[in-house]
């Protein structure tokens, strides 16, 4: 078992842990969040990318496990429908936007026990951005505003939408943040574009001319639009999540779709499974670090958006 103690020191590394998006398949960092507890492995930097958020600012809350397990444990259909119904906003009214409420409402980054940052994406520039600083709910507001779904949400000027549509798991993040240690939890590509559309090359440019920004950003429902086509062209070749991670912690979801209402229970599981089986993995890692590497906490901080994502 690893008996790594949570602060971190001089003899043993910072691990950054990275949460990644996919909807209803979330549910599997509560399930991973709570094998990595079980085994002593404490986390030191929490970074989220759209449903990676949700769970994320939970963990860097310093909630209890337990608490953050029996959300992704028990979502039920009911409970996932009022949550897209509601938009994705964190009211109390529901579970998961409760758990949100305790682990934020009220605060900022700076009052978290834990380093945490939250990818979001820049409807204008289609640019993904890294929010670190300031209120804490708005940031996970607008890093889980899933476009047709959820509003986008309106921060420093400009309109942010889901952190997880180009990237689903910023490992970079973690390591511009301190980590030595990266441990992702990858749940997946969200989205790529048809496969008749990948076929035909002369598509793409097409679809990008269409999603060609024409006016300022308002948030409307035709600025949702065109950020869709360009989110399209820009999925015609997704790179694989996770890959500069050290350790990469893969459940299998058997085709369950990320925006399915269903599966909450059995996504918890497979993140408890996939846990489980990459604690050798982890442990050899920890077991071959060599010393502090990571750079002065003083020159690693974001600005509130940071421009280039990572």
């Amino acid at each position: 078992m690893v008996t790594h103690m949570t602060d971190p020191s001089p003899q043993r590394p910072r691990i950054g842990l990275v949460l990644g998006a996919g909807g209803i398949r979330g549910c599997a960092h509560a399930g991973a969040y709570q094998i990595l507890t079980e085994a002593g492995i404490g986390v030191d930097i929490v970074v989220g990318a759209s449903v990676g958020s949700v769970i994320g600012l939970g963990i860097a809350a310093d909630l209890p496990t337990e608490y953050i397990a029996r959300v992704g444990r028990e979502a039920s259909p009911s409970q996932m429908m009022r949550f897209y119904a509601g938009r994705l906003r964190t009211d109390r009214r529901n579970p998961v936007a409760r758990m949100l409420r305790d682990a934020g409402e009220g605060k900022t980054f700076a009052d978290l026990p834990r380093p945490f940052a939250v990818r979001v994406t820049d409807m204008a520039t289609s640019t993904p951005r890294i929010i670190d600083q300031g209120p804490l709910l708005p940031a996970v507001e607008a890093s889980i505003a899933l476009p047709f779904i959820a509003r986008p949400v309106r921060l420093d000027g400009s309109h942010y939408v889901d952190g997880g549509l180009f990237d689903t798991a910023p490992v970079a993040t973690a390591r511009k943040m301190g980590a030595d240690i990266v441990i992702a939890v990858c749940l997946g590509v969200n989205y790529q574009a048809p496969a008749v559309l990948r076929r035909r090359p002369w598509s793409r440019p097409l679809i990008e001319r269409l999603g060609r920004q024409r006016g300022p950003i308002r948030g409307h429902m035709l600025d949702q639009l065109r950020f869709g086509f360009r989110l399209c062209a820009a999925s015609y070749e997704p790179g694989p999540p996770g890959e500069q991670a050290d350790v990469a912690i893969w459940p299998e979801f058997n085709g369950l779709p990320p925006n399915s209402m269903h599966g909450g229970t059995f996504c918890f599981g497979q993140g408890l499974q996939a846990a489980r089986e990459a604690l050798p993995h982890i442990e050899a890692a920890l077991a071959g670090w060599r010393g502090p590497s990571h750079p002065d906490p003083e020159q690693t901080g974001f600005s509130h958006l940071d421009a280039a994502g990572e």
